[in-house]
């Protein structure tokens, strides 16, 4: 994990809470960024340690803990939404600087300085919008032809995943009521309209430390526990029954991830059982129990999270995994040998013998590759590296815009890497990937990221890569669906689409077969961020086409990336059957940082337009600056 930047940790001290006290001072913190668990608290006055045992943390409405009472043995919780207060005995405060170190299980040593005196320069976020003169612009031209022949490959639906868990007001407050009792109509019905093929759940991290019969059966008889993965209470209100019950709703295929860090291969074997057996049978019997007859027939099953991440619950090397995967997978498909198993993998970043993903998905591969009918890997750009106090909003935009293709060429890196390990092709799993940048200052947590129309010019040219990856990339589930890093934000009355979301819905119009077409256009070079590579050439016109088997429909996604210029596109199409057009939409906003909110629900949106002009088996298309156009062709 990338090192958390200081300015996020910084916000950590509530503001004006440091005072002086007649035995030494206190300051309180207020978690907004993420749960963790400590190992070790430790201050720093002036360059001079604070002796553990004068230090005292307490929880709002909780007892006191000593600060050598907290170790790696008796770790503490710092949950989120929770102030604690921070008293240092017998040390005067003075002026200078006081740094903070928190030993943590999940990102390892954060720490921060704090000025006791007067403002730290740079202390203070600030924030910059784009701004165009659009006025000045003349139309960027490009050209586009789509050979009907010039075929990638099939495009697997599941690269229009979703991804959901028991995470901050994701499930709670977000799918479901708070209670859990039932799913929320307003949520339901934006995620109806997004027809999410797959959906992954619990986890994530939750995954590592979820015991899936808590969720099932009466739900007065449930158990309350601490989900150790986030540090928060579990009600378990919403649990197996009503996850499938949801899936039912919106006509998804579940994809359930088994708890393989505090787990057994036999309790996974078990849920298999309760999901896929037939009601004759010991586990079939108890769903019935609860009211389910019928094999819900979940095919998909993830082993384990992250587990190469010391923040999982069962944090292991891959030699360990890789023979609790034989175990797991073992156990698993004796119950049902037609389930499908995702195996933890990572990203390959690079071609040298010691990258960590690449030794990693090697020793999973070589001794467990049987077990493997998908790998998975993870992708969160431009990680916490990438994280800054301000930006240019220029480079931030054409960076974020350009991002896609550094994620291409690590998608096409990963897959011929666990092909030459495994001596056959092994489809991959993104499921789970986002566009990541630090959250503003307020936010709830660092899952609290508002989304702008960049961001969704991002999310197409992710789909673009998906499609033009077809023959490696089998999965993808976007992280996550609503309320962290969410395409749907809900408060207690209202939910409302971010900008993500619109590409989702653009998307499953797209027909099945990929095909690659002819683009020339402007390009410009994007700077390097975080884990994103700085790239040349960058077409600022990005084009995917598909067609159906027979070639009598084709769906066109064209993507404007310029932030302030339109685009006059020529579009010919080669060796097809006459097709007209039937719709066009498209997807934009005022400017590229148009964002979505619960006061206005429709900054950026889509919206259905006028066909464009057609002569013969040539289109021209006006594209105006950072939208995204979807065209339906038909005879």
């Amino acid at each position: 994990m990338a090192t958390i930047p200081e300015f996020i940790l910084r916000q950590l001290v509530v503001k004006d809470s440091l005072q002086a006290a007649a035995d030494g001072f206190s300051f309180d913190l207020h978690n907004t960024f993420a749960p963790a668990t400590v190992l070790a608290f430790r201050l720093t006055l002036n360059d001079r340690a604070v002796e553990a045992g004068n230090i005292l943390l307490q929880p709002e409405g909780a007892p006191a803990h000593r600060g050598d009472e907290i170790t790696a043995a008796a770790p503490w919780a710092f949950s989120v939404g929770v102030r604690y207060t921070v008293r240092v005995l017998g040390v005067p405060l003075g002026a200078g600087r006081l740094r903070v170190e928190v030993e943590t299980r999940e990102a390892g040593i954060l720490a921060f300085t704090v000025q006791l005196r007067g403002r730290e320069k740079g202390s203070h976020r600030t924030a910059t919008r784009l701004r165009w003169p659009r006025w000045l612009s003349r139309p960027l031209q490009a050209s586009v032809e789509v050979p009907a022949d010039a075929v990638i490959g099939p495009i697997n639906p599941f690269v229009y995943g979703h991804f959901i868990e028991h995470l901050e007001r994701c499930i709670y407050g977000g799918i479901w009521t708070e209670d859990g009792s039932h799913l929320r109509p307003d949520t339901l019905a934006l995620i109806q309209a997004l027809k999410p093929p797959v959906l992954r759940y619990p986890g994530g991290n939750f995954a590592s430390g979820y015991h899936w019969k808590d969720g099932i059966g009466p739900r007065e008889a449930r158990p309350l526990r601490f989900d150790r993965a986030w540090n928060a209470p579990e009600s378990n209100q919403v649990g197996t029954d009503e996850f499938m019950a949801l899936c039912r709703e919106v006509g998804t295929v579940p994809f359930l991830v088994v708890n393989d860090g505090s787990g057994t291969p036999e309790e996974a074997a078990r849920w298999v059982a309760y999901c896929n057996e037939p009601a004759a049978g010991v586990e079939g019997g108890r769903r019935a129990a609860n009211g389910h007859a019928a094999p819900y027939g979940v095919p998909l099953w993830g082993v384990g999270n992250e587990v190469w991440g010391q923040w999982q619950i069962g944090h292991t090397g891959p030699a360990e995994y890789a023979a609790r995967l034989a175990r797991f997978g073992e156990a698993m498909r004796a119950v049902d040998p037609a389930i499908r198993i995702v195996a933890v993998g990572d990203k390959v970043q690079s071609a040298a013998a010691d990258d960590p993903g690449g030794r990693w998905n090697e020793t999973v591969l070589r001794q467990a590759g049987g077990q493997v009918d998908y790998l998975s890997f993870h992708l969160y750009q431009p990680d916490q590296s990438g994280w800054l106090e301000s930006y240019d909003p220029a480079a931030l935009h054409h960076t974020v815009c350009a991002a896609p293709l550094d994620a291409e060429a690590l998608i096409d890196r990963t897959a011929r890497h666990a092909a030459a390990c495994a001596g056959r092709p092994v489809p991959l799993a993104l499921d789970e990937w986002n566009l990541w940048l630090s959250p503003p200052p307020g936010a709830p947590s660092m899952h609290g990221v508002v989304y702008t129309l960049r961001d969704a010019l991002y999310t197409v040219g992710m789909l673009n890569v998906f499609h033009r990856q077809c023959n490696a990339l089998a999965i993808a589930n976007l992280a996550q669906l609503v309320n962290v890093l969410p395409a749907i934000v809900t408060d207690a009355a209202r939910a409302y689409a971010t900008p993500i979301y619109y590409p989702f819905w653009l998307y499953q119009h797209m027909q099945r077969i990929a095909l690659r077409p002819e683009v020339e256009g402007p390009a410009f070079d994007s700077a390097a961020l975080g884990s994103i590579a700085a790239l040349r050439c960058v077409p600022y016109l990005d084009v995917t086409a598909t067609r159906d088997e027979a070639g009598s429909t084709m769906v066109l996604g064209l993507l404007n990336r310029h932030p302030h210029r339109a685009m006059h596109v020529t579009l010919g199409l080669r060796g097809f059957a006459p097709l007209l057009t039937q719709r066009t939409w498209l997807l934009g906003g005022q400017d590229p940082e148009s964002a979505n909110s619960l006061a206005n629900p429709e900054q950026v949106r889509v919206r259905q337009v006028a066909n464009p002009p057609a002569r013969g088996d040539r289109l021209t298309v006006a594209l105006p600056p950072a939208a995204v156009m979807l065209l339906v062709l038909a005879r």
